[in-house]
């Protein structure tokens, strides 16, 4: 796969680029962005350009024929260390970064990092799902981001810094990533048949907000209707009027027995909402529509309540998405799904009708 291939990062391709070159590459990073659209695919081209045994790592360009940059395409290459999220678990465990008990300090990313390369001139390591690094799994990999071993990088890949513990943070180099364009993501879906879509690929593509891995969600039809159906209520002064939450826990169980896939079906919940406040505060904010992923009429009645008040409809905005990122947390740690739809939907009811809410510091 050569570059031209990793759609629509020109500008975080020439960043490091321009650092390999001036042999100025950080020890960490942070690559942040929307789901889906290309983060991981990015930090294994970076490290097979890094890795590559013909070009070298000041070309930054991998032949792709080389036993390198084979390996790393196929997850094999002995000084490429990833790290995701297991299926079945909240968060990625500590075991992961530091060993098992009988084997701490001796085993997991963390020693696995500092050892001396086998055959390329760095280890890189490329942690998925860092949104789900807990307490303990980000104390564990402070020391290395602190102290990183020679001939090391270090790839974190996320949706957001504030999802991050500041001090991860803190200690690296954040690269942003913006969403794909419609007719990008319309040409991954019908060239690589993705999805057996019931929605019309074009208004998929809109939905999708410029993410491959929402635009496969989204593609069954019930997932798409309960979007729109979300988005109506909202629109309104009191998201949880006509009983909604027992429409989300409806559609939460719908996901099936497994508890994972519940949970994981209310924090996209979580993620509809949060897409919805950023577009209505995109619009309170005087930014305009570019119809290039398309604004919702429910975002723009919304709009149209704060029209004259841009202050107090951002905050409203701003607010909402920090309650449903609680919501989303407090999923993550197991708490009943019923319980967590039911108080976020009266929260933001309350701070919709600019009444105090406790879990939230309103300004």
């Amino acid at each position: 796969m050569s570059w031209n291939e990793v759609l629509n990062h020109q500008s975080a391709q020439e960043r490091f680029r321009r650092s390999v070159e001036r042999n100025r590459l950080a020890s960490t990073y942070l690559f942040v962005g929307p789901p889906g659209v290309g983060k991981r695919t990015f930090a294994l081209k970076l490290a097979e350009g890094l890795l590559c045994e013909a070009n070298g790592a000041n070309d930054m360009n991998p032949c792709g024929g080389c036993p390198a940059c084979q390996q790393v395409r196929a997850q094999t290459h002995p000084d490429l260390l990833l790290v995701s999220r297991p299926k079945d678990k909240n968060f990625i465990p500590v075991e992961t970064f530091i060993g098992d008990r009988e084997h701490r300090r001796r085993r997991g990313l963390c020693h696995d990092i500092g050892l001396k390369p086998f055959r390329g001139g760095r280890r890189i390591a490329i942690i998925d799902d860092a949104d789900f690094l807990n307490q303990e799994s980000a104390n564990c990999l402070l020391k290395t981001l602190e102290e990183p071993p020679p001939k090391s990088v270090l790839i974190l890949i996320g949706t957001s810094e504030q999802r991050q513990l500041p001090t991860i943070v803190s200690r690296s180099q954040v690269v942003r990533f913006g969403a794909l364009t419609t007719e990008e993501i319309k040409r991954i879906l019908v060239q690589n048949s993705i999805v057996e879509t019931e929605v019309p690929i074009d208004q998929l593509a809109i939905a999708s907000e410029g993410s491959v891995d929402l635009a496969i969600m989204i593609a069954e039809q019930d997932v798409y209707d309960f979007r729109q159906a979300l988005f109506g209520q909202l629109s309104t002064h009191d998201p949880g009027a006509n009983e909604f939450a027992k429409s989300v826990v409806t559609f939460v169980d719908g996901a099936g027995k497994d508890a994972s896939e519940k949970r994981k079906r209310l924090i996209l919940v979580g993620d509809f909402a949060i897409s919805f406040y950023r577009q209505w505060n995109h619009l309170l904010c005087g930014g305009q529509q570019t119809g290039e992923h398309g604004l919702d009429q429910e975002i723009q009645t919304a709009t149209e309540r704060f029209q004259g008040e841009v202050n107090p409809g951002c905050q409203i905005a701003s607010f909402c998405i920090q309650r449903t990122m609680d919501m989303q947390r407090h999923v993550a740690a197991n708490v009943s799904s019923a319980n967590a739809v039911a108080s976020w939907l009266t929260d933001i009811g309350r701070i919709c009708r600019e009444q105090p809410v406790e879990s939230v510091e309103m300004l």
